[in-house]
């Protein structure tokens, strides 16, 4: 895949005189990778790392200070010329080293210009940490000497047996876990509470504290000196971080893997010590902080740090088990060698990859890595501003800058600027210009299906809820949950050992009452009167009574499907009247219950030719057509099923007050959608999904910008 250095290159001339070479202290270290030999050029000054093949080395080590950069040059052509580095290698790498201030010369100007080149540098830097302000790091101490202290407890911790004990704690924590699984997630519920906040920052500090001393003893066991130690504020939040990057000069991979890996080892092993002492201790300052430490220890370790898409442990991880360095530099290099070879048309533009197989792996992480730091970017920034706007909105403005402005102005100035552009800048800037109108114009002009998705309910349009009419203990489930029933047919058994006892008596009551009534009719009629309005009193008692116990026989009032998600619960509970037992519905005629929000809804009423399709939770594959759409113009507050709301796990935000979920948090509008051809989709009353609607078309920056509007207004009122 590679191909072939360029042997020659047009700003040869400018270097060739040149009498340099490599400042004292600078060393080379011999690496491995994928086979092949590399050297590591390490400044200990700066603790600065750059890797460079072998032909670069031998030129470097040619470069005496009496010899010029050109008859060093033709001595590697004369000892190998296979490996020996073009022309256009050579500038590179002597441009990078003196950026570097690695090199120094017997030019009188010579200490003029490092001081410049430093002046350059740490204005690199400070332009840096501002583009980075999500992410800021403060050096505060020097750490090597107190590590070298502690050394020796250190070295069996990360020896085989120390690897031993921790996996066989682990083993047993993760069995911790899995025993008391039901009690480790309902307490996740209260962890970002207002009261547990503290107790889950001291818990995050301490945890990332012994994560980065992980690291930097892993890195002194293996012969590495660590010199800086400070706070980074990771969304302006203090988090301690340790630079182990002289672990990158490590000749085996496995000891630069396992520094990477330390920070993680050591942050779980405290993970499970903690999952221990949570298990086993009450309620209490001491259960609830091992409790943060395990959530913090668990989710940053899962989310953060195992991700090789940001520069965390992952990322470093990835390189080294991939003997891919500099991962994030060179799947850059190599999108821009694809940009320069078929867009701009160099005939051998630099080439990062050995193999089409290397190349598609960094283009590919090139591209997935930029648009997830956009995706973080913007979630961070989303999360700062809701919680204080004035630092959302400084965050939003820096992000913005590092991420859109400073990459834009940076490739203006490649275009203009780069050497290996001579010949083909005309062209380059041509078709630079020519895809950027090109996208633009997509974007503002081409008319793209304007869709408003909300979430709703499938609910069959004739349907009948079955309620207890006495109270009684629900005893006996004659019809199953979705089995097809008729009218009068036999749903359920209760019982009421006291409408029993009632019945007897009543009925004793009424024969007494009959007797005595026989009796006055034998004496001539006294009392009669009163006698027969006792017995209209006590007949009436026992009709009530005989349709109560009747009543204990549930029955299906309708043709339908039977559903009772609860039914198989409730064995043997106490239902009193009233009570809800489960819904007999008529499967052929479905609607679905869209809740629209206020944002969505001008438009759909403003659209008459409003098109819409619903799409069901493992049935993406099956869109339903819809036949008509209503939408009711009132602002409404309850929700048609309490699934939508959060308080059951929804995706409609609702008043925590209400006991019932119903109430919602802010006005929407009801669209009622009714329900056409399925394709196979299996439908059921009570089902939660998703109704897309198109409304015409409109330019897709139109739709982004009155989206991005919408969310300013809704989240932040402006």
């Amino acid at each position: 895949m590679a191909d072939a250095p360029q042997m020659f290159s047009e700003s040869w001339h400018r270097i060739a005189g040149q009498r340099v070479q490599l400042r004292p202290g600078v060393e080379l270290r011999r690496q491995q990778y994928r086979g092949e030999l590399w050297y590591v050029v390490q400044d200990p000054f700066t603790n600065a790392f750059y890797r460079i093949r072998p032909g670069a080395r031998r030129f470097l080590l040619h470069l005496t200070g009496r010899t010029t950069v050109e008859e060093a040059w033709k001595r590697c052509l004369h000892e190998d010329r296979e490996s020996a580095p073009g022309q256009s290698e050579v500038i590179q790498l002597l441009g990078q080293l003196h950026q570097a201030s690695l090199l120094q010369s017997d030019l009188a100007p010579d200490s003029r210009q490092l001081f410049e080149r430093l002046r350059r540098h740490q204005q690199a830097k400070v332009r840096s940490h501002l583009s980075s302000v999500l992410f800021l790091r403060i050096p505060l101490w020097d750490p090597d000497r107190f590590l070298q202290r502690l050394l020796p407890l250190a070295r069996p911790v990360f020896s085989w047996a120390g690897l031993a004990v921790w996996l066989i704690v682990l083993i047993l924590a993760g069995k911790t876990a899995i025993d008391h699984r039901d009690l480790l997630f309902d307490r996740g519920q209260d962890v970002l509470a207002p009261g547990n906040l503290v107790l889950l920052f001291g818990a995050y500090f301490v945890t990332k504290l012994l994560h980065e001393f992980g690291h930097a003893f892993a890195c002194r066991v293996f012969g590495g000196e660590v010199h800086q130690m400070g706070i980074m504020l990771l969304v302006f939040s203090p988090v301690p971080y340790v630079d182990a990057t002289a672990a990158w000069a490590f000749r085996e991979r496995w000891r630069r893997i396992w520094v990477g890996t330390a920070g993680m080892y050591v942050e779980l092993f405290i993970a499970s010590l903690a999952m221990f002492v949570w298990a086993n201790t009450g309620a209490g300052l001491t259960n609830s902080l091992a409790y943060n430490i395990v959530f913090v220890a668990s989710v940053s370790t899962l989310l953060f740090n195992l991700n090789p898409l940001l520069r965390f442990d992952g990322y470093y991880i990835l390189s080294d088990l991939a003997d891919t360095p500099n991962l994030h530099q060179r799947s850059r290099t190599q999108m821009f060698s694809w940009a320069e070879k078929s867009l701009f048309g160099l005939p051998n533009p630099p080439q990062p990859a050995s193999t089409r197989r290397e190349a598609g792996f960094l283009g590919l992480f090139g591209i997935a890595s930029g648009i997830y730091r956009i995706f973080v970017f913007t979630v961070i920034i989303l999360f700062v501003a809701d919680k204080f706007f004035g630092l959302g909105l400084v965050a939003a403005i820096m992000g913005g800058f590092a991420l859109l402005i400073l990459p834009v102005y940076r490739f203006i100035r490649y275009l203009i600027t780069e050497p290996r552009l001579e010949r083909h800048r005309p062209r380059a800037i041509g078709v630079t210009a020519a895809l950027a109108g090109v996208v633009l114009a997509f974007l503002a002009f081409f008319p793209w299906p304007h869709h408003t998705y909300a979430p709703g309910v499938l609910q069959t349009r004739e349907q009948a809820r079955v309620y207890t009419a006495t109270d009684g203990y629900l005893t006996e489930f004659v019809a199953t949950s979705g089995s097809n029933v008729k009218a009068g047919d036999l749903l359920a058994r209760m019982t009421s050992p006291e409408l029993e006892l009632s019945l007897t008596a009543a009925e004793a009551r009424l024969r007494q009452i009959q007797l005595q009534e026989n009796v006055a009719l034998e004496q001539g009629g006294v009392n009669l009167r009163v006698l027969q309005r006792q017995r209209e009193a006590a007949e009436s008692e026992l009709a009530e009574l005989r349709r109560r116990q009747r009543d204990l026989n549930i029955r299906a009032p309708i043709d339908g499907v039977w559903v009772s998600a609860r039914l198989g619960d409730l064995g043997g509970e106490l239902a009193a009247r009233g009570r809800q037992l489960g819904i007999i519905i008529h499967p052929p005629d479905y609607e679905f219950i869209a809740v629209v929000s206020q944002d969505d809804s001008a438009r759909l009423f403003a659209h008459a030719n409003t098109t819409a399709e619903i799409r069901l939770p493992g049935q993406a594959g099956l869109p339903i057509a819809v036949n008509r759409i209503q939408l009711v113009p009132g602002r409404q507050n309850l929700l048609p099923s309490a699934a939508l709301g959060w308080t059951a796990g929804g995706p409609v935000k609702v008043q925590p007050e209400d006991p019932d979920g119903l109430l919602t948090a802010e006005p929407y509008f009801k669209a009622i959608a009714r329900i056409g051809a399925h394709g196979g989709a299996a439908l059921l009353h009570g089902q939660l999904g998703q109704i897309r609607f198109t409304t015409g078309t409109e330019p897709l920056l139109q739709q982004g910008w009155r989206r991005f509007r919408q969310m300013l207004q809704q989240r932040y009122q402006i």
